[in-house]
């Protein structure tokens, strides 16, 4: 096959798998954070007023307030939704009010907290749409790294995994999160490719180095505001640029790389997060109380809570793939969604739900990725040194989970399905790459 009809064959392939992520969109059970999200849409209408002081927020925050959910949550899935709704003629009344977690489902139908069912596929779309373009990085990300054996497997288990489904297709933050996650370390695996590697695709050592780090330190701080825990990639992306450039002797650049590319991420970041120019210190000081509390909230929660690090370690292995989908935390939704939850396991486009022999064969095949990878990075390879980097920021951030909330492990989860892919293209191709980055022969020392 000639390479221009392999390129058209990868391009059918992504296609497909992003129709199957959008197709599924309504058949999601809902969730209460949805609609959350969905009553927070309504920044984007009192921007577009020019109401400012509906926006700036000022401490102390009280809990489940507009001010409060302003901090705490990421802006980009919120704002995306306000944004549809204006473009889309929606009323500033047709998004549903702030949802009670106290409070009864019939109670905050009747306060007009519980969107339409239109409304809140509606509101999906702008995440789920991102969730589906995720495909793009990812793949760009697998042939970085090792062409078509690591992007298609890669792909492939991003697409199909059932929790990345539920999650990105909703109308939540984590869409997002997976977007900007993957376009930022395909970005970050990009820049060291074309800083390091003398066999660098021409098009990318032809983009002048400050604006390959501009760029992301746009896509990193992007990463932040969709979620919190985008954090994780920002400072894979900080400790990455700063080792890579070390690896070859490189200190100043090691220097001016990480610090151009973490003002601009925070600079994005800032721009993103309209809630904290009044007061950005008070306001971060109250917003990361708040989360405190909030996780402090959760975790007292008997059924879900850790009793003790080994539990935390059984998480950290068995949740990106031998733990089925977790559709929703609270109990009390148990008997709310138990319909949609069978309806939407009975399609076709729920994923595969792999159970625990295939799913404990891809957690196997993650263990021998990291292990390659280990290999990999002893014998100076750089992507390898970025993915390890990666991976001890991702389970550091695991193992302080407090308890069995899937939606937490998320960002391992991302980790967890390159590094299966890792070790499916390292058993399956048994060939080396030319070219796989590598230190330049005669490094610079400056």
């Amino acid at each position: 096959m000639s390479e221009q009809r392999k390129r058209f064959a990868d391009l059918c392939f992504l296609a497909a798998l992003m129709l199957y992520i959008l197709v599924g969109v309504a058949l999601v059970p809902p969730h209460g954070d949805e609609y959350m999200l969905m009553a927070m849409g309504r920044d984007a209408f009192y921007l577009s007023r020019g109401d400012w002081d509906r926006v700036l927020v000022t401490p102390p925050l009280q809990v489940d307030t507009e001010p409060y959910l302003r901090v705490i949550n990421g802006t980009i899935s919120k704002t995306l939704i306000g944004c549809s709704w204006l473009l889309s003629g929606r009323t500033e009344a047709s998004l549903p009010g702030i949802y009670a977690w106290g409070m009864s489902q019939q109670w905050n139908i009747e306060q007009g907290n519980v969107p339409t069912d239109d409304n809140l596929h509606f509101a999906r779309w702008s995440s789920a749409l991102l969730t589906a373009l995720g495909v793009f990085p990812a793949f760009a990300l697998g042939w970085l790294l090792r062409l078509r054996s690591m992007a298609y497997p890669l792909t492939l288990l991003y697409a199909l995994h059932p929790v990345i489904l539920i999650n990105g297709r909703r109308a939540m933050m984590e869409g997002s999160l997976f977007f900007f996650s993957l376009l930022t370390i395909a970005w970050l695996a990009a820049v060291i490719v074309a800083e390091h590697s003398a066999t660098a695709e021409s098009w990318l050592r032809r983009i002048p180095a400050a604006l390959r780090y501009g760029s992301l330190g746009v896509f990193a701080g992007m990463t932040v505001a969709a979620k919190q825990t985008g954090i994780i990639v920002l400072a894979t992306v900080l400790i990455s640029l700063v080792v890579t450039e070390v690896i070859n002797r490189r200190l100043r650049r090691a220097i001016w790389s990480a610090a151009l590319t973490g003002i601009i991420a925070l600079t994005t970041w800032f721009a993103m997060n309209p809630g904290y120019w009044r007061d950005p210190v008070g306001v971060l000081a109250a917003a990361l109380e708040a989360r405190g509390q909030l996780l402090a909230q959760q975790a007292s929660d008997p059924l879900l809570a850790y009793a003790d690090i080994g539990q935390r370690i059984a998480g950290l292995i068995t949740q990106p793939f031998m733990q089925p989908a977790q559709y929703y935390e609270a109990p009390t939704w148990a008997d709310l969604i138990d319909p949609q939850i069978a309806d939407y396991e009975a399609s076709s486009v729920s994923g595969w739900h792999w159970g625990t022999i295939i799913g404990g064969a891809l957690t196997l095949l993650a263990g021998v990725g990291l292990l390659m990878l280990v290999r990999d990075a002893l014998r100076r390879d750089l992507l390898a040194v970025m993915i390890l980097v990666w991976a001890g920021i991702a389970v550091a951030s695991a193992l302080t989970v407090p308890l069995a909330w899937q939606r937490y492990y998320l960002p391992l989860t991302l980790l967890a399905l390159l590094l299966a892919a890792v070790g499916m293209a390292k058993l399956l191709v048994r060939r080396e790459v030319a070219s796989s980055p590598a230190p330049l022969s005669n490094p610079s020392t400056d």
